[in-house]
């Protein structure tokens, strides 16, 4: 059967019936765009015809769900470094390498510098540029509640309304991270990636299956990351059991867990403990926060984990799992034929793409 409308990622129950309707109009036009490919712009890379939008296209009995996971600390930042604390140390200092669809801020004491509390955030700058559109007020209050209650009006608006998606609560790892702002961490580019991954290759008469393999053809992210290639392989995988592919409702990016086993804490308590989700639901978490309270008499950075103090908050990130929840279904029945050469853009155009202008095109609202 066919699924009456997207929800709102995690199953946030802050729209109105009207903004959920707006908001299954946008996931669904950018599902669509995504199956029909750019073949006035590249070569090899449509028809992506096992892809499908669940609103407009019966999913069948024989559904499958495949949770897709992924390490949440950034894999560029890795292998570009000598050692843990230079590792750990650069990607605390800007969100723009925090590239896994996970972003964090740090919180310290002013007095110790110690780490009180470290924020993670996994929601897509989609969601709140609607939000900025159709509810200004609540993204407002929604800054208060989970960033600070100094937050105003202005901080989050240019003076023609706009919203400014790297406002001074959301620029920094230090001060607040409410929704992510690197460039590769969006929504859309989710659904591309799932989409563009959809497409088998048989080159030289071979069939790809290699995680680098497929996205070195396929062209459809980062492969130094570490949730690019694992996300196209595994929907590659599901493509040539010849299924029908897409995301599952609702579509967004997850915070799948975090691993606190061998950490220590001062008084022995379970570490996990202190691990909380403030947005989303547990099995679709967007926001989380690891803090320990002021009643314990101690810090997240008297905490250890493999005998380290926590002096970063990626120290955390290298035990969480970011997830996105694809589905298939079909097995067996798809037609669609294998492409025989690796994508390549057309000589005579020019990629561009506008994610801001995009969205206030296709949403049909007016900007504030």
């Amino acid at each position: 059967m066919k699924l009456p409308q997207f929800d709102p990622p995690g199953f946030l129950d802050e729209l109105n019936a009207a903004q959920k309707k707006l908001w299954s109009r946008w996931i669904s036009r950018r599902m669509n765009e995504c199956i029909a490919g750019r073949p006035d712009q590249v070569a090899n890379d449509s028809p992506r015809s096992q892809f499908y939008n669940p609103v407009e296209t019966d999913t069948a009995g024989d559904v499958q769900t495949a949770v897709i996971t992924w390490t949440a600390f950034p894999r560029n930042i890795q292998i570009n470094s000598s050692s843990d604390q230079q590792r750990w140390r650069l990607a605390d200092q800007t969100r723009d390498v925090q590239d896994e669809y996970c972003e964090w801020s740090v919180t310290r004491d002013q007095q110790t510098q110690k780490i009180t509390r470290v924020t993670f955030t996994s929601e897509g700058p989609e969601y709140w540029e609607f939000l900025a559109a159709v509810n200004p007020n609540l993204l407002l209050k929604l800054y208060q509640d989970h960033i600070s209650p100094a937050v105003k009006r202005q901080h989050l608006f240019d003076s023609n309304g706009k919203y400014k998606r790297r406002n001074i609560w959301n620029n920094s790892t230090t001060n607040g991270a409410m929704h992510l702002i690197q460039a590769a961490n969006t929504l859309a580019a989710e659904i591309e990636l799932g989409a563009a991954a959809t497409i088998v290759r048989v080159i030289n008469g071979v069939q790809l299956t290699g995680e680098q393999e497929l996205i070195q053809c396929g062209k459809y992210g980062d492969p130094e990351r570490n949730s690019d290639p694992t996300i196209g392989a595994q929907v590659n995988s599901l493509a040539r059991a010849k299924a029908d592919v897409t995301i599952a409702n609702p579509v967004a990016l997850y915070i799948d867990d975090l691993n606190t086993a061998g950490w220590v804490t001062p008084d022995g308590s379970d570490a996990k403990d202190y691990w909380k989700i403030v947005r989303g639901t547990k099995d679709r978490a967007l926001r989380a926060v690891f803090e320990v309270p002021a009643s314990k008499g101690f810090t997240v950075s008297d905490i250890r984990i493999q005998g380290d103090p926590i002096e970063f908050g990626s120290q955390i990130t290298d035990f969480i799992t970011i997830k996105i929840i694809g589905q298939a279904c079909r097995f067996g029945a798809s037609t669609t034929a294998p492409q025989t050469a690796c994508t390549e853009p057309l000589p005579q155009d020019e990629l561009t793409f506008d994610l801001v202008e995009d969205f206030d095109r296709s949403m049909g609202v007016s900007k504030r």
